[in-house]
């Protein structure tokens, strides 16, 4: 069975160089076609050919489109009988290849020639319009994205180390003008495809960044990933528990679950229907055990207390600034695993995330964590399916950035409302159902 995987994002989101040790860990050929894009704009400028003279431009693509080569794996690029792999990586043709990109007749023309080299083989290809246009129907689609100053600070490094003299500040604004003109081109403006996966890598390495696509094909090949600790046997009993009863008496349909299989340490927020949501939203997470909060006043029970410390969840006081939580919920995260926290703070009655507990954006922020949010669509019953979504995860990143606050924490909260409500919008959109609100 062929795999194709679908790399999309803006400039200097590392597609290329990611996606080639993917497909490199993978086994597979990676088609990089942005290089095939630089090489026309190259050809163009070569013959004096302006950048926005479509006539010209239809005209020389009619005539000459990018060949590619693999030796030892790597692609090399040629165009009109030059290899052009060592001259398409500066500044003034990556604007060129975004200014000719814009128009229908290049890109009809790039696109057929690039759906021609994929159908023959397994095969990754990255670019700005793959899952949307070029592979609509891949194995799986990613869009790579970071902020604009990661994604300048990466290009500036990377001309340096060839002895580019531009400045940092030269590079941002290539970087900020080149996001604006893909965006807002009449034809394919860059997007993420409506059922592909985000991946923000503004605070990953490239190893972590190329691990973790790596572990979304294999999963989308049925290939759970392997436990990263040992479960206490609590746990694995409640695991096994979740699995019998949530795939028979009680059925659940998981959208999404890869989002969950992430590189602690992160947070699990899920919204409040029942006291079976921490089985319910914690059993996909296959790598970790969820270190849930749970109430304070459960622990009163002897036998609820032991329950607590056997699958290793932190009691929590809802009605006060309990530092004594926070500190153990520091603790978690900085020794790289994950906590699951209900931001509701009790079983809701009405909406979905409406009424939320100012502790999670105080923890998230100072644990400068992902939060991985998972939404249940309604308490389960008996012989009754309901649906569990697990969303893209949540970076706080920027809004760290500005210190921890009130406002800060209300961003955070705004956030994780909007969010939410997406996910409800989601699920009544793709199935006809009202949830339970």
């Amino acid at each position: 069975m062929i795999l194709t995987v679908a790399i999309d994002g803006p400039v200097g989101a590392g597609k290329s160089t990611v996606a080639r040790d993917v497909a490199s860990e993978l086994g597979i050929l990676h088609l990089d076609t942005g290089a095939m894009y630089r090489a026309f704009a190259w050809l163009a400028i070569k013959e004096g050919i302006r950048t926005d003279d479509e006539a010209a431009l239809n005209a020389l693509v009619a005539r000459a489109l990018p060949q590619i080569q693999y030796k030892d794996g790597k692609q090399y690029t040629s165009i009109d009988g030059t290899d052009v792999t060592a001259f398409i990586r500066t500044p003034e043709i990556s604007m060129g290849a975004s200014a000719v990109s814009k128009f229908a007749g290049i890109r009809t023309a790039m696109v057929a020639h690039q759906q021609e080299i994929a159908k023959k083989q397994s095969m990754l290809l990255d670019g700005r319009d793959i899952g949307t246009t070029v592979l609509p129907n891949a194995t799986l689609k990613i869009y790579l994205t970071a902020s604009s100053s990661v994604r300048a600070q990466r290009r500036f490094d990377e001309l340096q180390a060839k002895g580019d003299p531009s400045t940092f500040e030269e590079v941002l604004n290539d970087v900020i003008k080149r996001d604006e003109q893909d965006m807002n081109r009449e034809v394919e403006p860059l997007r993420p495809a409506d059922d592909a996966q985000i991946l923000d890598c503004s605070d990953m390495t490239q190893a972590q960044v190329v691990r973790n696509i790596v572990r979304r094909i294999r999963y989308r090949q049925g290939r759970k990933p392997k436990a990263e600790e040992n479960f206490t046997p609590m746990y694995k009993f409640a695991r096994f528990v979740a699995a019998t009863v949530f795939s028979t008496f009680m059925p659940i349909k998981y959208h999404n679950a890869e989002n969950v299989q992430q590189d602690a340490p992160f947070i699990l927020i899920a919204n409040h229907n029942s006291m079976l949501d921490p089985l319910i939203v914690g059993w996909k997470c296959y790598r970790y055990q969820i270190r849930y909060l749970g109430k304070r006043e459960l622990t009163k029970s002897a036998f609820l207390k032991w329950l607590f410390e056997a699958v290793r969840m932190i009691p929590v006081d809802r009605h006060n600034m309990d530092m004594s939580a926070i500190r153990t919920c520091m603790k978690v995260l900085k020794e790289g695993f994950p906590l699951g926290i209900f931001p509701e703070g009790t079983r809701h009655k009405n909406g979905v995330m409406e009424e939320i507990e100012s502790g999670i954006a105080m923890i998230a922020l100072r644990g400068g964590v992902d939060l991985i949010p998972a939404y249940t669509t309604d308490k389960p019953r008996l012989f009754r399916c309901i649906h569990v979504y697990y969303g893209q995860p949540i970076s706080l990143i920027e809004i760290r950035k500005k210190g921890i606050n009130k406002d800060t924490c209300e961003e955070v909260l705004t956030l994780i409302r909007q969010t939410y409500g997406k996910m409800v919008d989601e699920h009544e959109k793709t199935t006809g159902h009202i949830s339970s609100k």
